[in-house]
C-alpha cells in the first residue's frame, strides 16, 4: 500500500544538501522553486526537502518505510545546536481494492491500526464508534425536521417567498445557523435577498401563473398572446418555477384575465397579506 506523506522538520537547508551532495549513497539536485531532491542510488524513491523544512516523499510500500526512513533520519542536519526532530503533517494513502480486513499506517516509527469493514456479528462496537453513530443519527434527524419546516413553510407561503432562516429556526427548533442555511440553500433559498426583490419575484409568479393557464386552453386571442408571450419573456426563471408550481398546487390564487388585464382573486391578496404583512401590488 502506497502512501505520501509530509513531515515536519528542523532541517538546515544548506548544511543538509552539503551533506547530500558529499554522500556517495545518494544522488541530490535543487528545483527552481528552492526544493532538494535526493534518492538512494539503488531506490528511485524520491525525498523532498523546502527551505521551510518540510520533507516529502511517496513510499511504495511500509517494509521500504521502515528501511528508509531510518536511513533518511542519518541525513538530515539539524540547525546549529539542535536535535534532529521529524513530525509527521498529513498523509495520503492508496488503499487497493477490495479494502483489507485492517490495516497499518507508518508515520515514522510508530504504527496507527485502522479497521475499515464493519465489525463481525457478535462482536461489539468500540465507544468512538457508538459515539460517532450517534453523532451522525442525531444530526439527520435534525437536518430532517429542518427541511420538512422548510416544506411545510414554503406551502403554507404559497411559494409566494422563501422562508427566512429564523423563521425556519422558530418552526423547526433547529437554532444551529449553519445547518439551517445549508438546507436553504439546498431547496433555492437566495441569500441576501431583500423582501423587496422577493414581492418582484412573487408578483411575477402570480401574474405569469395566469398567463400560464391561458396558454394551456389554446384560446387564440392574439393580444393576449402576445401579452402572455411578453410576460413569460420578462419572468425571471425563480418566478417561472414558483409560477408553475402556484398553477398546480393552488389554482384557486391564479388571476383572471378580464379585457386583457389581470384580477387578483381575494384569496391571492388575503395571502399577500399573510405572508408580506403589506398590501398586494396594485393591479
Amino acid at each position: 500500500m502506497s502512501s505520501q506523506v509530509v513531515y515536519q522538520t528542523n532541517a538546515d537547508w544548506y548544511a543538509t544538501y552539503e551533506a547530500l551532495v558529499n554522500n556517495s549513497l545518494v544522488k541530490t539536485d535543487t528545483t527552481e522553486k528552492g526544493l532538494i531532491q535526493f534518492w538512494f542510488k539503488d531506490n528511485p524513491t524520491l525525498f523532498m526537502l523546502s527551505p521551510a523544512g518540510k520533507l516529502q516523499v511517496k513510499w511504495n510500500d511500509v517494509e521500504e518505510k521502515k528501511v528508509l526512513f531510518s536511513l533518511v533520519e542519518n541525513l538530515l542536519v539539524a540547525a546549529p545546536g539542535e536535535k534532529l526532530v521529524i513530525t509527521p503533517l498529513k498523509q495520503q494513502i492508496w488503499i487497493d481494492y477490495p479494502v483489507p480486513d485492517s490495516f497499518k499506517v507508518y508515520w515514522c516509527s510508530e504504527a496507527a491500526e485502522f479497521a475499515l469493514k464493519k465489525p463481525v456479528a457478535g462482536l461489539s462496537k468500540s465507544r468512538y464508534e457508538l459515539e460517532r453513530e450517534k453523532r451522525i443519527a442525531a444530526m439527520s434527524a435534525e437536518i430532517a425536521e429542518v427541511k420538512r419546516a422548510v416544506d411545510e413553510l414554503k406551502r403554507e407561503f404559497r411559494f409566494f417567498r422563501e422562508p427566512t432562516p429564523n423563521e425556519v429556526a422558530l418552526k423547526s427548533g433547529c437554532f444551529d445557523s449553519q445547518t439551517i442555511r445549508l438546507v436553504l440553500i439546498f431547496a433555492g433559498w437566495k441569500e441576501g435577498q431583500s423582501l423587496e426583490d422577493a414581492k418582484c419575484v412573487a408578483e411575477q409568479a402570480i401574474n405569469l401563473a395566469a398567463w400560464l393557464r391561458f396558454r394551456e386552453g389554446g384560446e387564440l386571442n392574439p393580444q393576449l398572446i402576445a401579452s402572455s408571450k411578453k410576460a413569460i419573456d420578462k419572468a425571471s426563471m425563480s418566478a417561472i418555477a414558483k409560477a408553475q408550481v402556484i398553477l398546480k398546487n393552488y389554482p384557486e390564487l391564479v388571476p383572471k384575465i378580464n379585457a386583457g388585464k389581470l384580477e387578483w382573486p381575494d384569496e391571492t391578496k388575503k395571502k399577500w397579506i399573510q405572508v408580506f404583512g403589506s398590501e398586494p401590488p396594485a393591479p
